[in-house]
């Protein structure tokens, strides 16, 4: 099976004003939990199985130690100065010891993959593998490999059931938008590391096709905020509703683009 696309990570504040904030603009978001291995909390707004989570600090100690493995989200955010917005992209798997082995051997550094968990609100379990993989002084970091422990008929009940997920919205997630500073360099890699046959280019912008998921790359037309690489937007589609921008620090939302 190929890498689907699973959530793009939004480093926020304050999960619980930004839930507060996307609900009043219609974005159903939802309580997630704590990652107490992490010293992380998050909110969560559900497009199907894709989603995008919104995640800060609440145990500092906990956190300082979690962002000493490279190529995490946390070793991330703590090297870009802790920096709002967006910052990471997970993608799925059903076979991590496999990808794990299969960049191992293009010549990758590669931590895990790792069990990992949190607590739902209701006190539930959610479990599930993460694999971070990169090379040394890589200015954008590639997406971290996710295995969840439960499949996806189990998770879409689950997601229902919480009401986490709205069976009755038709919006959904299409693409993330990234800057890179060589475009055409960090799409070959990422073609070749995700194994994306054919990248699709535009006049601003360069794009790979995942099986669910547009990821755009764009150069010189964006401005980088504080010379930082890496998704600073997502597009959303609603026929149900006009174009809108939802805007954060670094973090824009686009409806109806």
């Amino acid at each position: 099976m190929s890498l689907q696309f699973d959530h793009l990570v939004q480093q926020v504040q304050s999960p619980e004003d930004t839930k507060m904030f996307l609900n009043k603009h219609t974005i159903q978001t939802v309580n997630g939990g704590q990652h107490t291995m992490w010293g992380t909390y998050n909110t969560l707004s559900y497009f199907g199985l894709t989603y995008i989570e919104q995640i800060a600090v609440y145990d500092r100690a906990l956190f300082e130690e979690a962002a000493k493995l490279p190529y995490s989200l946390h070793h991330t955010f703590k090297r870009n100065h802790e920096r709002f917005g967006f910052s990471r992209i997970a993608l799925r798997t059903t076979n991590i010891e496999g990808e794990a082995e299969r960049l191992r051997a293009l010549g990758f550094e590669v931590y895990g993959p790792d069990a990992c968990s949190r607590t739902r609100p209701d006190g539930s379990l959610v479990e599930w593998k993460l694999l971070h993989f990169g090379k040394p002084d890589q200015a954008l970091d590639f997406p971290f490999f996710i295995e969840w422990a439960d499949g996806d008929e189990e998770r879409i009940a689950q997601l229902e059931k919480s009401g986490a997920l709205d069976t009755k919205q038709s919006i959904e997630m299409t693409s993330v938008l990234f800057v890179a500073r060589n475009v055409a360099e960090t799409v070959a890699l990422w073609q070749e590391v995700l194994q994306i046959p054919q990248a699709i280019v535009q006049e601003e912008y360069t794009s790979l096709q995942l099986p669910n998921m547009r990821l755009d790359f764009y150069g010189n037309s964006v401005v980088i905020a504080d010379n930082e690489e890496g998704p600073f937007a997502v597009t959303l589609k609603d026929p149900t509703r006009e174009k809108q921008t939802i805007m954060f620090p670094h973090a824009l939302y686009y409806i109806n683009p």
